[in-house]
Parts: structure tokens; sequence; C-alpha cells
């Protein structure tokens, strides 16, 4: 008896001294605390107070839009100590010109991507749940259409489905991102040159085990007269000319992160390389692209940290890729920025906080294992021609406004981009 109750004694005395060890030396705790929240009336005016845009002398012939999805500050900031600790150097620290994006939608203090990426695409605030489409459910023309008809060679790329509401605002016209048989088609319909990520289910009929019920197989149709690619080891030894639109679908839905499917770094490279060969040799205007993290704001809704630092640590290599691009050009604005937060995740002091730091604690302040949106402002990175524009105070709507500054797209006349297929 008095040996069971020593051997309780010091399982106890153990697990004491290993959560208090845990909690003074892991390097990342993870909490969801309680909340207190109060309810406050507001004025929600629906007129926008514009920024006052720099005219652009020297025009970008390129831009590359980088979108974390629910990437805040704090997103960014839990990074960097995860990564290499608070004076460690990201490639977000490294850009000259840095701006806060408000994120508010039509009607609504806490937006969804889909109508975030309306702003960014078609300067319109829209509802949440709208693609490309204003308050009403009018279509908005949009950057890439513009870009289209201007001669551009345009690419999206996301870790989701390509038709989920980041990408398909930059490309569609729905009243719903969860129309997802008539998002699809028209996604095949857009003109863009190349798409890529997930959601090939969405392309296929259910006959063919996809998730149309329309019965039309756009994967086949895609094969028809499109370069069509399903794997990392397809997209990777890819040796085709730069003369026909290219599809890249690798998942069923969202990307699972298998080895057999390539990563948005992966993805975003053949990209650039492609959007280059094609407007060389084709004699384009200039390429636009825009890719997504799509699965940082997914980690956010889980309140899973360790996720979302895998997702940060990808979305932040691809911004140093593209940041060394643009370093040796002076013809290609790069911006990175975010649609909205999400988690509402916080970096808080421990119970020791009168001693050296050992560990970081950060929680989520929205919901438990399905965390919410958030108001909170976003930031954004800018580099090259126009940078200047997204510095500052600025609306979503703004970055519309500052790409067309920064082409100069009002000045340039329409030419047709066409692949010689």
């Amino acid at each position: 008896m008095i040996q069971s109750i020593k051997y309780l004694l010091v399982a106890l005395l153990t697990t004491a001294l290993t959560i208090l060890y845990l909690d003074q030396y892991a390097p990342i705790i993870v909490e969801v605390p309680e909340k207190t929240s109060q309810r406050m009336p507001i004025e929600f005016s629906k007129e926008i107070q514009k920024k006052q845009i720099h005219k652009i002398e020297k025009k970008a012939k390129n831009v590359i839009l980088l979108i974390g999805d629910g990437m805040g500050l704090n997103q960014v900031t839990a990074y960097r100590i995860a990564k290499g600790g608070p004076n460690f150097l990201t490639a977000f620290d490294k850009f000259p010109f840095t701006g806060l994006v408000k994120t508010h939608s039509f009607d609504n203090l806490i937006t969804d991507s889909a109508a975030s990426a309306t702003a960014y695409s078609s300067g319109i605030k829209t509802k949440n749940r709208y693609l490309g489409v204003d308050g009403n459910g009018d279509d908005v023309e949009l950057i890439t259409e513009i870009l289209l008809r201007k001669g551009f060679v345009t690419g999206l790329v996301a870790t989701s489905e390509i038709t989920h509401a980041t990408p398909a605002a930059f490309a569609i016209h729905n009243i719903s991102r969860y129309n997802t048989d008539e998002i699809a088609k028209s996604m095949y319909e857009s003109k863009n040159h190349i798409l890529m990520g997930g959601g090939k289910d969405f392309f296929m009929p259910e006959s063919n085990g996809g998730q149309r019920k329309d019965e039309i197989n756009l994967v086949d149709l895609i094969k028809n007269g499109n370069i069509y690619i399903d794997s990392k080891k397809a997209l990777m030894s890819f040796k085709g000319e730069a003369k026909k639109r290219i599809f890249g679908l690798f998942a069923k839905e969202g990307l699972t992160r298998s080895e057999s499917e390539p990563s948005l770094l992966d993805m975003f490279k053949f990209t650039l390389d492609q959007s280059k060969k094609m407007v060389d040799q084709n004699r384009c205007s200039g390429f636009f692209i825009m890719a997504e993290g799509s699965q940082i704001d997914w980690a956010g809704h889980e309140n899973d940290f360790d996720y979302q630092f895998e997702e940060m640590d990808e979305f932040h290599d691809v911004v140093g890729h593209a940041l060394e691009f643009v370093k040796f050009r002076d013809d290609t604005l790069l911006i990175v920025l975010s649609d909205h937060e999400t988690g509402g995740l916080l970096i808080e002091m421990d119970e020791l906080r009168n001693k050296p730091s050992s560990s970081m604690i950060v929680s989520w302040n929205t919901a438990l294992e399905e965390g919410t949106h958030t108001g909170a402002m976003i930031p954004a990175y800018s580099y090259g021609p126009g940078a200047i524009n997204f510095t500052g105070v600025i609306d979503n709507t703004d970055v519309f406004f500052s790409l067309k500054e920064a082409i100069g797209i009002n000045e340039l006349a329409d030419k047709e981009c066409k692949l010689n297929d």
C-alpha cells in the first residue's frame, strides 16, 4: 500500500514538473483562451474615401500579386519568431514599402475571400460570397479581363481548388462562391493563360468520379487543344513550348500535400517561367500572376499553429523567390498581401514575463477549432514600379486602381496576345 502511494506521488510530481517545464521552455505553446466581447453600434457608410494615387512615370510591364489568405500582422510576426526568433529577418521584412489594408466588404465589417478578392480584382466593394459582381449582382470588369484585352499573359495559382473564392474572383462572375459547377465552367471559358491548383473534381462529372452534376467533362475539353498537367512529376518534367493555355489540376479538391502534388513554390516557378516564355515568344505586352497561399486561412479556421507555420513557410519561400526575381529587374511590380485575418491570432505573455523568454504563447481568439475571419487590417508589402501606392492605410479597393496606375492601363492600346497554337 505504501509502495503504491509512493508511485502515485512520483507520478503526480513528474506530471507537475513536466507541465511547469513545458510552460517555461517549450518553443511554442498554443492556447484557446476564454474571451469577453462587447457589441457596439457603428456608422456603416457605403462611401469609400479613395487613396490619392501617385502618378507613376516608370510603368510596370509585369505584375506579381501574392496573397496569403487569412494572413494578418500577427501571423507574420508569429512566423518570424517561430522560424528564427524575434530578431530573425524574413522575406516580408526585406520590402522597401509597407502598408495596411482595410478589408470590410460592401455591407459587413468582416469580409470573406470572395468579396475581398473581388475588391482587389475590380476596385468594387461587394457582398460576401459574391465573385466578380457588385452588390447588386451585376458583372464588374476584372483586372485580368482588362489586361487580356491589352495583350497580357495572365496566370492564377492556388493551393486550394482553383475554383475557390480568391482565384475565382480574378477570373469569373457569379453571385455565389459555392456554385462550383458554374465556376469551373467559367474558369475554363475564361481566357486566362495558366490556371494551377486543386479542384479536379469540379471539372469532372460524377459518372467519372468527380462532383459535377451536369455531366460535362471539362477535363476532356481542356485536353482538346490545351495543355493539361495533373502531377508534380509532369509539371517538373514539362518541356512543351509556350504556345497553348496550361491547366494544372493536382488534387480532387484542395492540395493535400501528397508526394504527387507540387508545392506552391513549384507551381509559382513554373507559372513565372512559362509566363515569361509566352510573353517573349508571342510578343505579348507583359504578364500578370496571382498566386495564393490558400491554406494559411484553413489553418486559422482549425486553430492549428503547426499547420499554419508550414503554410506560412511555403508562402514565405514563394515571397522570397519573387523578391529575388524583381530585384534584378526594373519592370516588374511585386505586391504581397492578404485578403483578411483569420482566427484572431495573438502573441501573449506568459506568467514568467519578468524573466527571460524561452517560449512563445500564441492564442486563437475567435472560435474553438472553427476560427472565423476578423476585421483587422492586414499588411501589404511592395517592391518595384508603383510600389509607393501600396503604402500607408489603404482600402482593399485601392489595390485595383494602384495596379492600373502602375501598369498604365489607360495609356495602352488594345492588343491580342495570341498564342501560336
